[in-house]
Order: structure tokens, then C-alpha cells, then sequence
């Protein structure tokens, strides 16, 4: 087993680019604020709090929060990093140079928490919608195989190549295994390709992949050009995303405001509301689409309260203990990087 200290040291060093950027554009944590009150509690100015997010419209409720006056209602000026993945941001939210992490969750996190980084997930962020909904994600197969009889149910699948961004050890090898589970497989019994969603329909048509596991409009494209046929979509309520908490931050005054302004961003997504004119706008401008891209793509939904998911952390982290990609052994114990209680406070 690889040394922790040497994984610790390599985490921090991969993130150590990102600081430097962070460090330029002059983002404050709540280690430079003190313990003095809010501006909502007649405190004065606002208090910075720094984020580190995927620039996704799977978080659209801090988006939604942002753009809404929701964080300054709280006392807080949000400033929001755009990452390139949660693996990059969590050391830098563990040492305190950010305070918040918006990401997906991928084996690597969970080797964080292992080697000893301070962090805790507090809530999650999109959650599948029901089954008779175009879901924001699928599997699909190749159509030539699906076609022909090869490929026509999930137990087919059985020593074919899948392509997930990421690889084994991303978000999509964990949906991917629900599926597979449903079939009496594992991950062990099918091989990950890593590659973008751009690259999965090419792949598909070449046979360098049989199956994807891909977001939409990735997927959808895939199925309207008959290079796929949808093979599976996860069940209502599942998550691959959430929010993460340094624990300086935890522990800090802002840090119940904040998840309440991220609620009440949430509680404005609900059913058809996440598809409104200001919401579509919101979430175009901050992921560089425009509102029309947005609505043309089916959207995640989201909790009113965004309460984590604790159980489904730990079929994650099974999963990649299954599949060798985390290196320690016996799985960890929730209770010591989970904390429901912001959720719990929302009204």
C-alpha cells in the first residue's frame, strides 16, 4: 500500500496550480474573516466565501442562489471557481484556501478522506428524476451491436468495453454498475475505456467501445444519429454529485447561511420551475450556454432541502473497493465524513 503521507503530499502537489490561480484572483476564506457576524445579522460588510464548482447545470442551485440575491440575503459574497474536477479542488478546500467544493464524487475523494484531509460532504446536488422521464444520463450500445443480437439487454454486456469519463474510478462507472448489478454483474466483469463524452460516438462507430455511459446531450445525439441505442437509465434518486465542506469551514459561523441560500436555490428548481425563463437564463450565463441550449437538454432534479445521501456514498466507495481503485481496505464509516445537520436546519 502506497505510503499516506506520499498520497497526501501528491494531492496537494496536484492541486498546487489551482491554489496559485486562487491566489491571484484574490478570493477570501473564512480564515481571513475572524468570528465576527454576518452582514444579515447587522454585521456589516458581506463575507466571502469561496467556492470551487464544476461548471455544470447539474449545480444549478447555487447558480440560482448567486444570480438571486439568495447568498447575500445570508450575509455572504460568493466567489465561484470554476475546477476541472472534485479530486482538484478537495485539498485545496482541506487546507482552507477554499471553503466549498461543488463537484461530482470519484474514488479519489474517498482516498482523501482515507489519508487524513479534513473535509465533509453536507449535501448532494442532482438527483435522477422519475423513470418515465428522458433522464439526463444513460447507457447506450453500440447500434450495430444491438442490431444484430449481440447487445440487446445489460447481461450482455459481460466482458465488453464501456466508455466513462474517467474511467472506473469516475462518477459513471458507479451508475454504470447499478446497472450491471441489475444484471448479476460487476465491474469486474466489464472493461472501462476512459474517454470525454465528445469522443464516445466516434468510438462507438469504430467498435473501439461496445457501450457509453454518457450525459445528455451526448447520449440523446447518439440515439437521434443511430450510432446508439438506449440501454438503461438509472432509477429516480440517485446522485453522483454534491457539496463538500472544508472543515474550517464547517465549523465556521457562515457555513448554515450558505447552505441555506443554496436551499432556497433548490426550492426554485422544483418540477417544472427548474425549466422557467429567469432559471434557464441563470444557468446559461454561468455555464457559457444560452438559455435555449439549457432548456433543449433534460435537467437533473435537485432536493428541497439538499439533504446528502449518505448510503449512496457507501455503494460508491464499495464500488471502487470492488474494482481496485481505492487501495486501503475495510470501507470508512460515514458518520465521519458526512454531516446532515446543515440539511437538517433547513426550513
Amino acid at each position: 500500500m502506497i505510503n499516506s503521507r506520499s498520497r497526501l503530499a501528491g494531492l496537494a502537489g496536484a492541486a498546487s496550480a489551482l491554489a496559485l490561480t486562487l491566489a491571484a484572483c484574490g478570493g477570501g476564506t473564512t480564515e481571513d474573516q475572524g468570528d465576527g457576524a454576518s452582514a444579515a445579522d447587522g454585521g456589516g460588510e458581506l463575507q466571502d466565501v469561496t467556492v470551487g464548482i464544476v461548471q455544470l447545470p447539474i449545480f444549478a442551485p447555487i447558480y440560482v442562489a448567486e444570480a438571486k440575491g439568495y447568498f447575500e440575503d445570508e450575509g455572504i459574497d460568493v466567489n465561484l471557481e470554476n475546477v476541472k474536477s472534485g479530486q482538484d479542488a478537495i485539498p485545496l478546500a482541506a487546507s482552507g484556501q477554499i471553503d466549498v467544493v461543488a463537484a461530482g464524487f470519484a474514488a479519489g475523494f474517498f482516498s482523501a478522506i482515507d489519508t487524513g484531509l479534513e473535509v465533509t460532504v453536507v449535501g448532494s446536488m442532482g438527483v435522477t428524476g422519475p423513470e418515465d422521464e428522458e433522464p439526463a444520463s444513460a447507457l447506450v450500445v453500440s447500434k450495430e451491436l444491438h442490431d444484430s443480437g449481440e447487445v440487446t439487454e445489460i447481461a450482455d454486456l459481460e466482458g465488453r468495453k464501456i466508455g466513462v469519463l474517467g474511467g472506473g474510478g469516475a462518477t459513471g462507472a458507479f451508475f454504470t454498475s447499478l446497472a450491471l448489478e441489475e444484471a448479476g454483474l460487476g465491474t469486474g466483469d466489464v472493461e472501462f475505456v476512459n474517454l470525454a463524452n465528445a469522443d464516445m460516438p466516434a468510438g462507438l462507430q469504430t467498435g473501439g467501445i461496445d457501450a457509453a455511459f454518457l450525459s445528455a446531450p451526448f447520449w440523446n445525439n447518439t440515439v437521434d444519429d443511430e450510432v446508439a441505442v438506449k440501454l438503461w437509465q438509472a432509477e429516480e434518486g440517485i446522485s453522483g454529485t454534491g457539496v463538500i465542506y472544508g472543515e474550517h469551514f464547517a465549523d465556521s459561523d457562515l457555513a448554515q447561511p450558505f447552505f441555506n441560500a443554496m436551499a432556497r436555490g433548490a426550492q426554485d428548481l422544483q418540477g417544472e420551475d427548474r425549466y422557467s425563463d429567469e432559471n434557464l437564463e441563470i444557468i446559461g450565463a454561468a455555464t457559457d450556454q444560452t438559455a435555449e441550449q439549457v432548456s433543449s437538454v433534460p435537467l437533473y432534479h435537485w432536493h428541497t432541502d439538499l439533504h446528502p445521501l449518505p448510503e449512496q456514498l457507501q455503494g460508491m466507495e464499495q464500488v471502487w473497493l470492488d474494482y481496485g481503485a481505492l487501495e486501503y481496505g475495510d470501507p470508512l464509516d460515514p458518520a465521519t465524513y458526512v454531516d446532515s445537520s446543515f440539511a437538517d436546519a433547513v426550513e
